[in-house]
């Protein structure tokens, strides 16, 4: 039961798989698709023609008046020569076009997929990493080959019949001979091909370290400590010593396949030879049978072996590669987050953490347990403590990015589950990890709005309120300047400036009704970090604000204060509170202040 249920998995993959290689083809491709069914038949009709060349130049010989036949078949030869070179060229245009549609729709496809999917699975849920890695790496190259040889499979297939046909009515045994001679290069493929997927899905890690290891020697992120310490040699050689122990494993593989297919291949052309001699024996003994028949089994045992081979190799190789299909479809099954920019906006923006408890995928241990905590409308929050301590997994949870193993989250009195699309549109963030957008200013600031549709005086009014114009007004084309690593007019931003445009994206979203600030100085040098404390106001608005810093400076232009730590919240006040105190905010803030004394 189990083994059919696989088969019917198996065969469904392949429909859609087939049905996958159709859609995205060009109509020019698809013509020369439907073409190709015609033309599996050129081989077959190309060796007719050839017996009847071959037994009218050999009457010609003995003296038949048979010049205009000898000539109708040269023409045709002829024709079909010429249809079958314009046909490759056709061919193998499409071929191209269609290998560069097929690229185009896995990236797009791993693209969508990783903006798309659940985001616990980018906290590696299931082993989500590792499975996009082989998807890029090997599923979506080999599906991209399958796809392509499932419609030369279904063409080989009519050459094959058509072939057999032709060669039986000389001698089955022929057919017999040629098939079974070609068996065991079909075992060796099967076997290899399933041999290869497991060492692939084995050693996809091991590629990637080497990868890995090769770019720390020479990526920019840093390169300048690879170089002040001297480590250029400690990296070339730890990479060439994992290099050569995975490429020894690659090796070791190939060339036992090579082996194998090598003595596959002497035994095809070991009994087309001797085929080819009892058939010239034929004639020998019975000329009335004619040249033709010779040249017939020639042309066709060449073909049939070589369809053959390919015919059902490449069924077992289509077969195996199934696996790959499974891996890659299956990235269509995992959870989507729930986005819809069109979503309504919250009404009322308190929030309200009820016995929250959550752990990261493929993680016991718990980050929050029992967390509680209420934030009335328009109170503005700090969120301190030390690395480690719950502070992003806290605004992560409150984006919808992260989803509690127990307990509840909700802003507006509605569950942030059942309202994740509502929410997110209500919210607007300075992630830790912003944003550097390949594009202009202006559109590094508005995309954070779609709907928006504010005019440059706008954009440029909001920077001056929150101390961000200086960016603009230091661009030779102000708002229209293309930022960003690769633009070549100009350098690019430094991190302080980055960190200005992500909070006037941040705030140019007009109808957040919550604002959240992860490290939202972090780049900043301290002049701009102090202004940002003194225009902390204009930025937020009345807006409910959480604030979240290593650098307690603005802690005292905030409402509230929670200090995290191991996953609680251990205190809960104001600067003036806490101080008061004397406890953990307060030895912290303490330490930070010698740094300044």
């Amino acid at each position: 039961m189990k083994i059919k249920r696989e088969r019917k998995r198996s065969l469904k993959t392949l429909w859609k798989a087939l049905v996958v290689s159709f859609k995205i083809r060009s109509k020019l491709s698809l013509v020369v698709a439907i073409l190709g069914f015609i033309m599996a038949l050129l081989p077959s009709f190309t060796a007719i023609i050839l017996q009847g060349l071959t037994n009218s130049i050999q009457k010609l010989y003995f003296n038949e008046d048979v010049f205009n036949e000898v000539v109708k078949y040269f023409s045709i030869l002829i024709c079909l020569f010429f249809i079958q070179q314009t046909y490759q060229y056709f061919q193998n245009l499409t071929k191209q076009y269609d290998t560069r549609a097929m690229n185009k729709y896995i990236k797009k496809k791993i693209l969508t997929l990783k903006c798309e999917v659940d985001y616990k699975y980018i906290e590696n849920y299931d082993n989500f990493k590792d499975k996009v890695a082989f998807a890029e790496m090997e599923a979506g190259k080999q599906m991209a080959s399958s796809l392509q040889n499932m419609v030369t499979l279904l063409q080989a297939l009519i050459t094959f019949i058509s072939v057999t046909y032709l060669l039986f009515i000389v001698s089955p045994y022929i057919v017999l001979a040629l098939i079974v001679t070609s068996i065991p290069a079909i075992i060796l493929s099967y076997r290899q091909k399933d041999e290869t997927y497991i060492k692939n899905t084995k050693w996809n890690n091991e590629n990637m370290l080497v990868f890995y290891t090769f770019y720390m020697s020479c990526g920019e992120y840093n390169l300048q400590e690879v170089r002040h310490f001297g480590l250029f040699d400690y990296i070339k050689n730890r990479w060439r010593k994992l290099a050569k122990a995975y490429c020894n494993q690659k090796n070791k593989m190939t060339t036992k396949h090579v082996v194998h297919n090598s003595i596959a291949d002497f035994i095809r052309s070991a009994v087309y030879i001797i085929i080819l001699f009892i058939i010239a024996y034929s004639i020998y003994e019975n000329p009335a049978i004619g040249l033709g028949v010779f040249i017939l089994v020639y042309s066709l045992s060449s073909r049939m072996q070589e369809v053959t081979a390919n015919l059902l190799t490449g069924v077992v190789q289509l077969y195996g590669d199934i696996p790959y299909m499974k891996d890659f479809f299956s990235l269509d099954t995992l959870e989507k987050d729930r986005t819809d920019l069109s979503a309504s906006i919250l009404n009322d923006s308190s929030i309200r953490f009820s016995n929250v408890s959550f752990s990261y995928p493929n993680s016991t241990q718990k980050i929050f347990e029992g967390l509680n905590v209420s934030i009335k409308e328009g109170e503005k929050i700090a969120v301190v403590g030390e690395n480690g301590s719950g502070k992003s997994t806290f605004v992560s949870l409150l984006c919808g990015m992260l989803k509690a193993d127990g307990g509840t989250i909700e802003i507006g009195g509605k569950g942030i589950e059942e309202n994740t699309a509502e929410i997110r549109n209500s919210i607007s963030v300075v992630f830790q990890d912003f944003g550097h957008y390949e594009d202009t200013l202006r559109n590094n600031i508005t995309i954070s709005d779609k709907g928006r549709n504010a005019v440059d005086e706008e954009i440029i009014e909001l920077t001056k309120h929150i101390n961000s114009y200086d960016v603009i007004a230091e661009q030779p084309r102000g708002l229209d300047e293309q930022i960003g690593t690769f633009n070549k007019q100009t350098k690019d931003l430094s991190g302080g400036q980055w960190q200005k445009i992500s909070i006037a994206r941040a705030a140019y979203r007009r109808n957040a009704k919550i604002m959240i600030l992860d490290e939202p100085t972090s780049a900043l040098d301290p002049l701009a970090e102090a202004q940002i404390y003194r225009d902390f106001s204009s930025l937020t608005g009345n807006k409910t604000t959480i604030l979240i810093s290593h650098r307690l400076g603005i802690t005292s232009v905030v409402d509230r204060i929670l200090v995290f730590k191991d996953g609680r919240i251990i205190e809960d006040g104001n600067h003036k509170q806490l101080i008061k105190q004397n406890g953990y905010y307060a030895e912290m803030y303490q330490a930070q202040a010698q740094w300044y004394a």
